[in-house]
This record gives structure tokens, C-alpha cells and sequence, in this order.
């Protein structure tokens, strides 16, 4: 799994950098679902919409969002369902303050991964993750084959600190094919050294192996193309704010997120790698009737 120090090679470079290229409502740092949105704005907003229908959040729930960022869905899930209460977890340390910083009395947050957060006194109805479950296996988790057990450890993990009746959307980027190019491999090994240190992409068959007897897939949406207009989306903020992120952050810094925006692309645009939002419920026990 992606350490603190992983999370934060790529996080903590400052918060007004991020605010420079994302959506300036929820600074999402996911893909947006563009079915109906002209602006990005508005496909961040759609994505909210889409993942808390796939978790089946209701009015006064309480969700948890594994991987949140700044918080964006959290402040979604409060302004649109009333007497709602959201808990974070983030490793980025710049994040935690910043959705601390919001002073919000029905979101919460804490600094750790989902490993080391305790089973809550009051569990969960609501499990959503928006581009974290990428980070949960390493290279080497997937070099010796220990990937598929450690999304088995999450998934089980989920049912402990949830309802038996709590529905998990999950948004993660998948693999979906070995490298038809060099091309292919060269930017996906930027990716995975310079951008990502310590992840690794799980496939869909990872996801279906890890949730066997535990929870079954009751929707699902394939976007990686809206992935590929997303990262489009913040290569246009990011050159058209070149000169602000020179003065204030050097040029090496501009030019390593313009490389890994268009590399990204180019993985999405080809099929290589692919997104996937996904609606999980629990598995009901099968009683066996005999006479």
C-alpha cells in the first residue's frame, strides 16, 4: 500500500496549487462524469450525484468517504442531504487541515489510513471511495500476487465498521490490458515512479475475486474516456495559469504535471487503462431449505 510519505510526495505540494487547475467549487482530483455537464464544475457534481446513489445515502446517514481529499463530497453529501454526518480519512497531511479548517459540525476527519482506523461506536450506513482504492497494493503487492488479499482485507473491513444494510460506491482506475506499445509502457511507468510512488492498479477481476461472499456488484459505469476530458480539463487550467505556477513553484513542477496530465490521457484515450464506478451491496447468507 501507498505509504503517508507516498500519498504526500504527491499531495502535499500545496493546497493553492491544486486550487490552480481543479474545479473551484469541491477542487475535486478525480474524474467527473461529463454524460451532461459542459463545464467541469458540473461533471465533479455529477460524479458526487452518481456515487451517492450507487452508496444509497439517505437524509441523516452517516457516511464515511475512504480517500477525501478536500473534502469536496463530504460538503456535497452535507449541503444536499439534511442532517447528514460525514467522516473523512485522508494521509495527506496538507488535506486534513484544510477540510479541518472548514469547521463544519457535520464533517469530521481524521489522518490515517483505513487499516488503522478503529471500528466506530456507530457504524456506518454509507461507504464511499472516489480514488483511493488505487493506492491500497503496491508494485510489489502485484509481483507476488498478495494484491487480491489485501482488497479482501478492505472489503471485510468495510462490513465491520458498516450496517449490514450499507452500500459501498467505489470509483477506481483499473487496468485493463498489458501495454500495446512503448508508448504505452513509457507512460505508464511515469505514472507509476513519478506520480504515484507505492500504487499499483487493480483489474476488475482483482475487485470480483476480492468480493466473493461479501458483496455483489448491483451497478456499474465504465467512464475511462471521461477521464481523458477531465485531465484535458486541468491541462487547459494548468497552461493557462503557466506563468503563476513558474513564479511560485518553478518550472520543473509545471512541466512534471503537464507530462503526467497528457501521459494519463493518452493511457485513457487508448484503453489501456480504464475507470470504473461501482455499486456494491451486501451479500444476503443463502439459507438451504431441506426437509
Amino acid at each position: 500500500m501507498a505509504s503517508k510519505a507516498d500519498i504526500e510526495h504527491h499531495y502535499d505540494v500545496d493546497n493553492d496549487f491544486f486550487a490552480l487547475f481543479l474545479d473551484k467549487k469541491y477542487r475535486a482530483y478525480s474524474c467527473g462524469v461529463w454524460k451532461k455537464a459542459c463545464e467541469l464544475e458540473q461533471a465533479q457534481e455529477d460524479k458526487f450525484k452518481r456515487l451517492c446513489h450507487y452508496a444509497n445515502v439517505t437524509q441523516g446517514d452517516h457516511v464515511i468517504d475512504i480517500g477525501c481529499g478536500w473534502g469536496g463530497l463530504m460538503h456535497y453529501i452535507v449541503d444536499h442531504y439534511p442532517n447528514t454526518q460525514v467522516h473523512g480519512l485522508t494521509l495527506s497531511t496538507r488535506q486534513f487541515e484544510y477540510v479541518n479548517h472548514a469547521r463544519n459540525q457535520n464533517l469530521s476527519v481524521d489522518l490515517c489510513s483505513w487499516q488503522d482506523y478503529l471500528v466506530p461506536e456507530h457504524k456506518f450506513d454509507s461507504i464511499i471511495s472516489i480514488g483511493a482504492f488505487e493506492h491500497f497494493a503496491s508494485f510489489e503487492d502485484h509481483a507476488v500476487s498478495r494484491q487480491r488479499e489485501i482488497y479482501r482485507t478492505f472489503f471485510d473491513w468495510c462490513q465491520s465498521i458498516s450496517t449490514s444494510e450499507a452500500q459501498i460506491g467505489l470509483q477506481t482506475i483499473v487496468i485493463s490490458r498489458a501495454p500495446n506499445s512503448v508508448s504505452e509502457v513509457r507512460d505508464s511507468r511515469y505514472l507509476l515512479n513519478k506520480v504515484f510512488p507505492g500504487s499499483a492498479l487493480p483489474s476488475i477481476s482483482d475487485i470480483q475475486a476480492a468480493i466473493i461472499d461479501k458483496y455483489e456488484i448491483s451497478a456499474v459505469s465504465c467512464i475511462g474516456l471521461d477521464y481523458a476530458r477531465t485531465l484535458n480539463e486541468w491541462k487547459q487550467r494548468l497552461v493557462i495559469n503557466k506563468a503563476i505556477i513558474i513564479e511560485r513553484y518553478g518550472q520543473n513542477l509545471f512541466d512534471h504535471y503537464s507530462i503526467y496530465f497528457d501521459a494519463a490521457q493518452r493511457c485513457f484515450e487508448t484503453g489501456y487503462i480504464d475507470l470504473y464506478q461501482v455499486s456494491l451491496k451486501r451479500v444476503k447468507p443463502v439459507r438451504i431449505l431441506t426437509k
